[in-house]
């Protein structure tokens, strides 16, 4: 959003707390604008209005990031995409197959012995790097790489 949308931003918000019979201090709103910011005002509005009529409560920024995330596709979803060909491959999609397959190319596996232990190990790392991705790219400097960890890569290059 941008900074001339944070009246309907604020008018949006104080009316769903006032339905959920809730009143909000300036604190509060000022949270709940920095945590939803990053959206477009259409989009906060439009899942603003699905929240109304599915949550009992009063939502929080989790609540509206939820939805936003059932927007992606699933484990399985990405797994037909990446596996069968079946919808578009993402990059988080391409990188757990990678992981998964430890960097082979998945029509080569064997698929009696091979593809469940890989697809297993793909819906495994898929859900891991749907949660993790996201904590890193909101908060890089929390990453330990940007703290003086190293990569195994860069261990092994060091000469010593």
């Amino acid at each position: 959003m941008e900074l001339n949308d944070r009246k309907a931003f604020i008018e949006t918000v104080i009316g769903f707390a006032e339905l959920k019979g809730k009143v909000l201090s300036a604190p509060a709103l000022e949270l709940y604008w920095e945590a939803m910011k990053s959206w477009p005002l259409a989009d906060f509005k439009a899942a603003a209005q699905h929240l109304l009529k599915t949550c009992e409560f009063m939502p929080t920024p989790k609540n509206f990031e939820d939805l936003r995330r059932n927007g992606e596709p699933t484990a399985g979803e990405a797994w037909s995409a990446v596996f069968l060909g079946r919808g578009v491959v993402t990059p988080r999609a391409k990188k757990a197959a990678q992981i998964a397959a430890s960097g082979r190319y998945l029509g080569h596996l064997d698929l009696e012995r091979e593809v469940p232990h890989v697809q297993r190990r793909f819906m495994e790392i898929y859900s891991e790097l749907t949660d993790v991705e996201e904590t890193r790219e909101a908060l890089p400097d929390l990453s330990p790489r940007g703290n003086g960890f190293k990569q195994i890569g860069d261990i092994l290059s060091t000469k010593r």
